[in-house]
Order: C-alpha cells, then structure tokens, then sequence
C-alpha cells in the first residue's frame, strides 16, 4: 500500500501512476472535493466557467495539455492586444514581454552571494533608458510569480524567472473549465480517493508509514498503514508549525523542512467582475490613441496599489473581467471580508479606465474571490525560492529512505513551480521513484 496526502493535480497523478504499475494506493484529502488550487466555479447566468484558482496554462504545459486533451476538453490560446495604464492615457503595451526580457536577462544564475530581486533593481540595472522596463519587471516578479521582489532570489529568478522563447509566452486556458483537468485525472483511481480526511500525522520508519488521519464530518481518528507515503501538499501546508491542516512527522524529515524554510508561500488574490456588457469597451475615447478602441483588449497593466492587472476572458467576448494582485498586495488582503476586496476591485478597475467607482459599481452584476492566504489547506497561492533557496525544490524533491516522498508544486527544481505542468510532472517523478526504489 502507498498512501498518497492530498488529491491536487500532483497527487493524482502520482496516484495514477503508481495504479498504472499494478501499486495499491489510498489517496487521503482534507477538502470535499479533488483539484487542489483549482477551483473552477458555475453560474447559471453566465456560459463561461469561472476560474477562482489555477486559470492558464503556461507555455507548452505538456502534462497539464495532456490531461485537457484525454479528458477531451476544449482548449483555446489567449489572443488580443495588451493594453497599458499611463496616467490618465491607456497606450498599447506591445512591448511588454521585450521590457521583462531585457531587464531579467541581465540576471545572473552564478550570482554569489545570491541577491534578492529587489536588491538587483537597486543597482539600476540598463540605466535611466530602462527605468519602465525595470517598473514592468517588477510587477511582473510580484504579480506572475506571487512573490515578494525584496525576499525572491535572482538565482531562483534568473533560472525559471521569464520565457527564453516565444512559445513559452503562451496562454491558453480550458474553456470547459479547469477543474475537468483533475477530474479526468482522478477517473482512474476514483476507488482510492477519500475525501473529507485531515492527515495530522505521519509517523514512519524504513519501510513503513503509519498515518494518522480525522474525518471531518464525524470526527473519528483513524490510522492508515503504507509501506511508503507522497506528501503532495503546498509549500504553506508542510511548513506550517501547526493549525488547521498542520502535519506532523515523527521522526521530522530535516533535510526536507530545512529546504522547506528556504522557499516561501507567495499569495495571489483575484476578483472576477460581471456586467451585462463589457464597460471597459466604453472607456472614454480621450483616454485612448487615435482611433483605438477596447474591444480586442486581452491584458490591462497599471500600477494600482491594490489590482495592478485585469484580463478579459478574449478570444472569447464577454462581459467578464479579472483582476488580479500577487506577492505583497495579495498578503495585505488576506483575512479582509469578501466585500472588502470586491469594493476595492471595483475601485481599482474604475481607476484604471478613468471611470467613477459609482458607475463601475452600479454595472456589477455579480463579483467572486476566493482567499487562498486564509485557506488551512493551502496557505497561500504557489511558492517561490527565498535569497539561498535556488536549489531547494531539487532537495526537497529527493525521497527519505525510499519510504517518504514529496510532490507538489514547490518541488518541481525545473523552473515550473507554481504551474499545474508542474505539480502534474512532479506527482509522477515521485511514482517514478517509488517504482525504482522497488527495483
């Protein structure tokens, strides 16, 4: 038997694969239902599934593609124009992705000692020709990365930090929405799912696991026996030192914990904002370029002290935006009542396109968020590596005496931490481990 802690997208297919070789395997998970981060949401007034969790994938994103394929969902390339706040002007910001690669390819991966991202920006790296571009990275680190620019490593950065070619400037997202990825992949092993199961222990030896384990709804402890375990929970979950959700390992695996205080929880905190019709189509015309209009707008960038950053769901039209805050914002807001973020999400989004709060606010047909800094299950969004920690993902990747093994995420050394082709790939190099360490 190989117990599995936690039913996100790595611990299923960690599961899958372990199924796949002919392995018993018991999945235990806290929450009632599988996904994890993802969190995919349905309302009857709108066609479009709403996304409170993991929403793109990143690139090729192989595993995560080829889970959206088997599962015969519809996946669609993000398209139209980016758009940039400028004072009281929006201008077009074709040259978003050239500004970050510019200002992180002078980061250095050998950099000894490491340096923090902000202490990089510090020293004015290009000079006073790259001062936007240097703004743009900034938020870029804060906003894509969800990490705070003055605590992030620029070795962790200048390794994964931005694309090294266009292909993996690509977004698409599953229109059929993103929970059918880890529905699809929890299918086969549907029977070895519990769920409703807070792990709160794992006492283990060479070759043998003992899991302690509380029903939610009844509150009966049980004990379930492995030969060996995947801790496939967050960064936020395995670093916790107790709470909710907290876990408990006798005796504690140091090598993996100590790699663990080297990485950080990074939050992101999104509003998704409904209207009959799309307002920001009827942003004043004296805000924009000459002839220009919004209709084709995919990506909104300012500098917002709340959301710096609002997508619409283009190449599909709808009257639904997003917006979005990482790193420092997204902590500041965690804990706050829903109402509290929508109203400033509201506020945000009028500042943005030059309209009053009141005539944003009247348009709301409805608003979502969801607070993942205040979730016990997940204590943040994704991780990212601390100045020091270039290296920790790949230790806490390693297995302990062939009998604990880590997913996730945050244990994914190829640059792919906080993408679901991550935690995808990194359930399945720990199924791979514990089908060679059984020869």
């Amino acid at each position: 038997m190989i117990i599995v802690i936690g039913a996100g997208v790595a611990g299923l297919a960690a599961a899958r694969a372990l199924a796949r070789a002919g392995e018993q395997v018991r999945v235990l998970e806290a929450r009632d239902r599988v996904g994890g981060r993802i969190l995919t949401v349905r309302d009857e007034a709108l066609r479009l599934p709403i996304e409170l969790g993991a929403e793109f994938l990143h690139g090729e994103a192989k595993e995560a593609a080829d889970a959206a394929r088997a599962a015969g969902l519809l996946v669609c390339d993000v398209r139209g124009d980016r758009w940039r706040v400028e004072g009281k002007r929006l201008t077009r910001a074709a040259d978003f992705w050239s500004e970050i690669e510019t200002v992180l390819g002078k980061l250095r991966s050998d950099r000894e000692p490491d340096r923090s991202f902000q202490d990089f920006l510090d020293t004015g790296p290009g000079g006073a020709k790259l001062a936007r571009a240097r703004r743009t990275a900034r938020e870029y680190v804060a906003g894509f990365h969800a990490a705070d620019p003055a605590l992030v490593s620029e070795r962790a950065l200048a390794d994964g930090g931005a694309p090294e070619d266009p292909s993996e400037e690509r977004l698409a997202r599953v229109l059929d929405g993103y929970d059918g990825v880890p529905a699809s992949i929890a299918a086969e092993v549907a029977d070895a799912i519990e769920l409703g199961v807070v792990v709160r222990e794992v006492r283990w030896r060479r070759g043998h696991v003992v899991v302690r384990a509380v029903e939610r709804a009844s509150g009966l402890e049980r004990e379930h026996e492995a030969r060996a375990v995947v801790v496939s929970v967050p960064l936020g979950v395995l670093a916790a030192a107790g709470g909710e959700g907290a876990i408990a390992f006798d005796p504690a695996p140091r090598m993996h914990l100590d790699a663990a205080r080297k990485l950080a929880m990074g939050d992101a905190r999104r509003v998704i904002l409904a209207f009959e019709e799309p307002i920001w189509e009827s942003v004043s015309k004296r805000r924009l370029p000459k002839d220009a209009e919004l209709a084709a707008m995919s990506f909104l960038h300012g500098a917002d002290e709340h959301f710096p950053v609002w997508w619409t769901t283009m190449p599909v039209r709808a009257p639904v935006i997003v917006g979005w805050a990482g790193g420092p914002r997204a902590w500041a807001m965690s804990g706050l009542p829903d109402e509290e973020v929508v109203y400033r999400a509201v506020a945000s989004l009028a500042r943005s396109l030059g309209m009053t709060a009141r005539r944003v606010a009247d348009a709301v047909t409805s608003a979502w968020t969801y607070d993942w800094g205040a979730d016990p299950f997940a204590r943040g969004a994704y991780s990212y590596a601390l100045v020091g920690g270039s290296t920790a993902a790949r230790t806490l990747a390693r297995s302990e005496q062939d009998t604990l093994f880590f997913a996730g995420e945050a244990t994914d050394a190829g640059g792919r931490n906080g993408t679901v082709h991550g935690a995808i790939a990194s359930g399945e190099r720990a199924a791979k481990q514990i089908l060679r360490a059984r020869g």
